[in-house]
C-alpha cells in the first residue's frame, strides 16, 4: 500500500543528504542534460552510491541491521534471498488491478505511489526514496488485488524478495519477524500523519513543513505529482512556491 517508512518525513529527512550530497557532486561535474534527466545513470557511475557492487549488496542488509542486529551469516542469507531489479523511469512495478505479492528495498531511484480516482485523476499518495522498503501493503497482506500503482519516476534499482520467500527467510532468520513488525507499526504511524496532514494543515503549512523538511522533494519531483501529494492543483502550488520566492 506504501512505502514501509519509519516516518514519512523523518525517512526523507534521512535520504535528503544523500541526494543534496549527490546533486552537489554532479553539479560540479557539469553533467548534460542526458545526464541530469538520469539519475540513476548518474550515481550507477558515482563511487559514493551505485557503482560500487559492494553497496548494492549491502545497503539492504546495512538498513535491516539498524532494527535487528544481524550477525554475518544472517546477513548473507538475507542478500541470498532479495534478487535484484531494475525499474526504468515511467515503468510501472506495481499495477492498479493486480496482486502483490512482493516487497522491494529501494537501492537507488525513486518511486511514486499513486491511485487513480473516479474522476481519472491521479492522486499522488507518497514518493518512496532510497534505503526504503515497498510494497502495496494491503494487497500483499489480503492477497486482493491492489487499487494503487507504484511507478518509477527515476531509473531504480531495486532488491525484491517475494512473499513465499519472505516467510521462509523468516523461519532461516528469526530475526526477520521483529524487523517486519516494527516496519509494520511504523507504517500505520506514517500513514496516520498522512492523514493528520491533509486533514489538520493548510496548504500553506504543508508547502511549508515540505520544505523546511524535504526540499528535495520540490526539486526532484514534477510540480504536478508534488501538488497531487499536498492535495492540491499545480496552479496553487506555483502560487505557494512564488509566494516563498518573494
Amino acid at each position: 500500500m506504501h512505502g514501509w517508512l519509519p516516518d514519512l518525513y523523518q525517512s526523507w529527512n534521512d535520504g535528503k543528504s544523500k541526494w543534496l550530497i549527490s546533486y552537489q557532486d554532479n553539479k560540479r561535474q557539469k553533467p548534460n542534460k542526458r545526464q541530469t534527466n538520469s539519475c540513476l545513470a548518474q550515481n550507477v557511475r558515482s563511487k559514493r552510491y551505485y557503482g560500487s557492487k559492494d553497496y548494492i549488496m549491502t545497503a539492504l542488509t546495512d538498513t535491516i541491521n539498524q532494527i535487528v542486529c544481524l550477525s554475518p551469516d544472517e546477513k548473507i542469507t538475507i542478500e541470498k534471498a532479495f534478487v535484484y531489479r531494475e525499474i526504468s523511469k515511467g515503468d510501472l512495478w506495481i499495477n492498479q488491478g493486480t496482486i502483490c505479492s512482493e516487497v522491494a528495498y529501494v537501492v537507488g531511484g525513486k518511486l511514486r505511489i499513486y491511485h487513480i480516482d473516479d474522476q481519472g485523476n491521479e492522486i499522488t499518495c507518497y514518493f518512496v526514496m532510497p534505503d526504503n522498503f515497498i510494497s502495496s501493503f494491503s494487497s500483499y497482506l489480503s492477497n486482493t488485488p491492489t487499487n494503487e500503482n507504484i511507478m518509477a519516476l527515476d531509473d531504480t534499482v531495486l532488491r525484491v524478495i517475494s512473499k513465499s520467500d519472505l516467510e521462509e527467510l523468516s523461519v532461516a532468520v528469526p530475526k526477520m519477524h521483529i524487523f517486519r513488525r516494527v516496519i509494520a507499526e511504523n507504517l500505520f504511524i506514517t500513514m496516520e500523519k498522512r492523514i493528520a496532514m491533509l486533514q489538520s494543515q493548510t496548504a500553506h503549512e504543508r508547502y511549508e513543513r515540505m520544505i523546511k523538511e524535504n526540499p528535495n522533494i520540490i526539486l526532484s519531483v514534477p510540480l504536478q505529482y508534488t501538488a497531487s501529494f499536498l492535495g492540491i492543483t499545480p496552479q496553487h502550488l506555483s502560487r505557494l512556491r512564488k509566494g516563498f520566492l518573494k
